[in-house]
């Protein structure tokens, strides 16, 4: 018999339990991922044959051993809180006998600076070379579509500093060319919001719309944006693929995620003095505190100014030469 076939059970109960009460699907997945994790430790590290056996011994020696791992703090922070939310769904809903939550105690993490972000002379530098290799009459072969895709893709990205997730999301419906607005469905946490589309973003989305996705549409129908070269939705793999290449293309020789450009948007509309409530609005966070992290760049771009510009300081700097 298999040697977890009771925790097993209850693994897959507890699947339905979060989808029953609204847990969006990657959240599920990422449980079951932290949740399957700890019971190879198990099966490896101890000699506990199911779940009856599970102990506050047991789950402090888990912890334990993934401190001995050097990971980082928000790695453990994640898998323990996982643990925290199996082990009370277990004792609230009478699956289990004992609340082992009360053997974990979560490590504080604090918000890390943002990093992989690009410099507006890079920024500038990158949309260059796009604007240069749509620079024609009329857009004719595949390479000169996917070209003014792209160029519609970073535009739209570094306008909005929307998520991958939201990027591929977007529909033919969701830019409205009449108000400069763009509708980002179902975000982080399953929220919509309207955000502004810049003008340089919106006329690159236009003519994508307007003279090139005709040419890259497949077979079978459809409303999303940002299409593939087989004419089908972009996936995110394709969207990640595409960054790297104009990246690369453009001379930039640096791993840059698309995240990473939601965070150079934040970044540069914070340093050029955008209000943080707009930040926070346009991104889409609940909480102030998930944008104050970018005035702490800010902040530090500023105390550089500060110690160069400043006739006091520039003095000081003078002294020391």
């Amino acid at each position: 018999m298999n040697r977890f076939h009771h925790f097993d059970v209850v693994a897959a109960w507890y699947a339905d339990y979060l989808a029953t009460r609204g847990y969006r699907p990657r959240t599920i997945a990422a449980y079951r991922f932290e949740l399957s994790f700890f019971r190879r430790y198990l099966a490896a590290e101890t000699t506990a044959d199911d779940l009856e056996e599970l102990d506050t011994t047991l789950v402090q020696g888990y912890i334990t051993w993934l401190y001995r791992g050097d990971r980082a703090p928000a790695t453990i922070h994640h898998k323990c809180a996982a643990l925290v939310n199996f082990f009370g769904a277990l004792y609230e809903e009478n699956k289990f006998y004992r609340d082992l939550r009360t053997a974990i105690t979560l490590p504080k993490i604090g918000k890390r600076l943002p990093t992989g972000m690009l410099s507006e002379e890079e920024m500038r530098t990158l949309f260059i070379h796009l604007e240069r290799s749509v620079d024609l009459p009329a857009i004719r072969s595949l390479e000169e579509a996917i070209c003014m895709r792209d160029l519609a893709m970073m535009e739209i990205l570094y306008s909005t500093g929307m998520r991958l997730s939201e990027l591929i999301g977007l529909r033919l419906d969701d830019i409205k060319s009449s108000d400069g607005l763009t509708h980002i469905r179902d975000g982080k946490g399953g929220w919509d919001r309207i955000v502004p589309i810049g003008e340089h973003a919106l006329a690159a989305t236009m003519r994508y719309i307007r003279d090139t996705r005709p040419l890259l549409v497949g077979r079978t129908p459809t409303d999303a944006l940002l299409l593939s070269r087989r004419g089908t939705p972009t996936s995110m793999q394709c969207i990640r693929d595409s960054l790297a290449r104009v990246l690369r293309r453009a001379g930039i020789n640096r791993h840059i995620t698309v995240h990473g450009i939601r965070h150079t948007c934040a970044t540069h509309l914070l340093n050029n003095g955008a209000d943080i409530r707009y930040a926070q609005q346009l991104l889409g966070h609940k909480c102030l505190s998930s944008t104050q992290v970018y005035t702490r760049i800010s902040i530090a771009k500023l105390k550089d100014t500060h110690n160069t510009f400043h006739p006091r300081e520039r003095e000081e700097n003078r002294n020391d030469q």
